[in-house]
Parts: C-alpha cells; sequence; structure tokens
C-alpha cells in the first residue's frame, strides 16, 4: 500500500485553507489535540477523530477527497482500502 503517513500530512497541507482551519480547530476541540498529531502518532484514528469532530457526513466527504488525492498522486487505492487504513492500527504494522 502507498499510503504512508508522510502523504497524509500532504494531503492535509494541500486542503483548502477554510477546510484545513475547520478541521484543525473541531479536532482540537475534540480531542485537546490538533489533527496533524493524528495523521503523524495515530494514522489509524483518522477516521474516528474525523467522525466525532465533524460527523459521518463529512468525515465520509473527506476520505473522498483524500482517495481522489492519492489517485491524482499515483496511489491507485480504494475508497475502503483507505478506510482500513485509517481504522485499523494493524494495517500500519
Amino acid at each position: 500500500m502507498c499510503l504512508t503517513k508522510e502523504l497524509l500530512v500532504r494531503f492535509y497541507g494541500a486542503l483548502n485553507f477554510a477546510l484545513r482551519t475547520l478541521v484543525h480547530y473541531r479536532v482540537l476541540a475534540a480531542f485537546g489535540k490538533p489533527f496533524d498529531y493524528f495523521l503523524v502518532e495515530e494514522p489509524w484514528r483518522v477516521y474516528e477523530v474525523l467522525e466525532k469532530a465533524l460527523g459521518r457526513h463529512n468525515a465520509e466527504l473527506v476520505i473522498n477527497i483524500l482517495t481522489d488525492w492519492l489517485k491524482k498522486n499515483g496511489c491507485n487505492v480504494t475508497q475502503d482500502q483507505v478506510l482500513r487504513y485509517l481504522t485499523a492500527q494493524e494495517a500500519w504494522g
């Protein structure tokens, strides 16, 4: 799988400023840590964090944007594969 922590951080940095700001402050309010922390230290919790901070629909929207971004950047993955990596610690073995 070509999904790495570094790619997650690059994706987050490439997001529209308004969306990145919304994610940052909603995650900070909900978890007391910035979203970047989860991208680097606990990537298997990213979907859970997004869902709690933004709601299920918006979390799924961010995952769709991530999946499209990965494909445009040479990482041919499905949304199911991305979700597996963002929800299962063993995927990062």
